[in-house]
C-alpha cells in the first residue's frame, strides 16, 4: 500500500493528490509554461510578419533597381559613343545592387528568401561583360549585345 500511501482522502470523502505546496507548483508550472507558450507563439508571429516586410521591401528595390537599369540601357545607342562607359559603368551598379539586395534577403530568409534567381543575375553579368568588350574595342555594333542585355532586364522585371 506504499503506493497509495500519497494519496489521503479528505474530511469530504474525495481523494487529495499531494501536499499543498505541490499543488501550487503544479499550478505556477501550468502558468509559468502557458506563458512561455503565448510569449514564443507573439515572437514567431512578429517574426513572420518582419521576414514578409522584409521581403516586400528587398523586391521594390530590386524592382525599382531593374527599372533604372532598363532606362540606362535604353539611354544607349547600338554604337560605341564617348560616355558608352560610364552608361555601362552605372547599369553594372544596379545589376550590382540587384545582386546585394537578393543577396540580404536569402541570407535573412534562406533559399525561399531568394527573389532572383542566380541564373539572371549571371546571365546579366555576362551580357555587360560583353558589352564592355565590346565598347573597349570600339569596332563593332552593340546593338545586339544591348538588345540582348535589355531582353534579359524586361524578362527580370516580368518575374518579379
Amino acid at each position: 500500500m506504499d503506493g497509495i500511501s500519497k494519496y489521503s482522502r479528505s474530511h469530504t470523502g474525495g481523494v487529495s493528490m499531494g501536499t499543498k505546496t505541490q499543488r501550487r507548483l503544479v499550478v505556477a508550472l501550468i502558468v509559468l509554461l502557458t506563458a512561455a507558450l503565448v510569449f514564443v507563439s507573439i515572437s514567431y508571429i512578429s517574426a513572420a510578419a518582419y521576414r514578409t516586410a522584409a521581403k516586400q521591401q528587398f523586391s521594390k528595390r530590386i524592382n525599382s533597381a531593374v527599372i533604372d537599369a532598363i532606362d540606362q540601357v535604353n539611354r544607349m545607342t547600338g554604337g560605341v559613343q564617348s560616355n558608352s562607359s560610364s552608361k555601362l559603368a552605372m547599369i553594372r551598379q544596379y545589376v550590382y545592387s540587384i545582386d546585394q539586395i537578393n543577396g540580404i534577403s536569402t541570407a535573412i530568409s534562406g533559399e525561399t528568401g531568394r527573389l532572383v534567381p542566380q541564373i539572371a543575375i549571371d546571365a546579366l553579368y555576362d551580357d555587360l561583360d560583353t558589352y564592355e568588350v565590346l565598347v573597349q574595342r570600339a569596332t563593332s555594333s552593340t546593338l545586339e549585345i544591348r538588345t540582348t542585355l535589355l531582353t534579359h532586364l524586361t524578362a527580370l522585371k516580368e518575374q518579379l
